[in-house]
């Protein structure tokens, strides 16, 4: 039935529904499916339809969206927010939330009163100034309420904040606070593996953090010899890696390192651990000369 529907028949049911009396709002009680996405598909949208059938679109669809229950719900849910209820500031919210409130009630203010609120918020709000910013700051620190601009409500003290002292961790400081209660405590991580890690590179020496050089190598080289710490490759490198890598970097060799500061590498070399067998059989005892024997004062002469 989509042929069905043209511009007029889409005129003069709007046009009928209005004279009966009928809800002209979208869904629910009022208009039906197929009239609304004609209308949609036709005029661009269920508004343009009722402007085109001659009917102001605020009488029409403000008095569906604001009935009387939801205008005195939406004035207490503000009232306990604590915030402005203001012709203009309501208007520039909540567009045409006044003009059905005065439609259904005569008036705003009365409105107000038939929600059970004092008319007396009905009152333009005490402007912020650099006093009251720092007194609510520092209530706010008295109640040990958190101090960090994101969670700080109400928001106009944030944007006083800003425009009288030029940002909120300035206010805070002005007021004589930490500025640094404004941050965002860090989150904790439990990372296991890092902490091993960490502790792992605490236990090791701190080595200087400078350029290395071909001279400087040398001279780490020959102040282990002076402290009486092996300066072979395999000690160097775990006591000392920096030195070790920077050696094998400048020098090509571990070896060529050792030569560049005046030792022989042959007589630095890592004496691995063998067994007494092999060791013995490596290394037989040298005999003993005649002449030892002659000088021994144990031996008959």
């Amino acid at each position: 039935m989509r042929n069905f529907w043209t511009r007029e028949r889409i005129l003069r049911h709007i046009l009928d529904r209005e004279a009966e009396g009928l809800s002209l709002s979208a869904g629910g009680k009022g208009a039906d499916q197929q009239l609304y996405c004609a209308a949609r598909r036709i005029f661009g949208s269920w508004r343009n339809a009722i402007v085109a059938a001659g009917i102001p679109p605020e009488r029409v669809l403000t008095q569906d969206r604001w009935s009387p229950a939801k205008v005195l719900a939406r004035i207490r849910s503000l009232s306990r927010r604590r915030r402005p209820l203001t012709t203009d500031q309501i208007e520039r919210r909540y567009r045409h939330m006044v003009s059905a409130a005065r439609r259904h009630f005569g008036s705003w203010p009365k409105a107000v009163m038939a929600a059970g609120v004092d008319p007396t918020k009905l009152q333009r709000i005490v402007p912020w100034n650099r006093e009251r910013v720092i007194e609510a700051i520092l209530t706010r620190a008295l109640r040990s309420e958190p101090l960090v601009g994101r969670l700080v409500e109400p928001r106009s003290l944030v944007d006083a904040s800003y425009r009288l002292f030029g940002g909120w961790q300035a206010a805070v400081a002005a007021a004589g606070l930490d500025p640094r209660v404004t941050h965002m405590p860090p989150r904790k991580r439990k990372r296991p593996q890092l902490a091993r890690v960490r502790s792992v590179s605490a236990a090791l020496p701190k080595q200087p953090s400078h350029k290395w050089s071909k001279e400087r190598i040398a001279e780490g080289i020959r102040a282990r010899a002076r402290e009486n710490k092996p300066i072979n490759a395999w000690a160097v490198s775990r006591d000392y890696p920096s030195l070790y890598g920077a050696g094998r970097r400048y020098l090509g060799s571990w070896d060529e390192a050792l030569r560049a500061a005046g030792f022989d590498p042959e007589l630095h070399r890592r004496k691995r651990p063998s067994s007494s067998r092999n060791q013995a059989s490596a290394h037989p005892a040298p005999r003993k000369s005649h002449d030892d024997d002659a000088v021994r004062p144990d031996r008959p002469v």
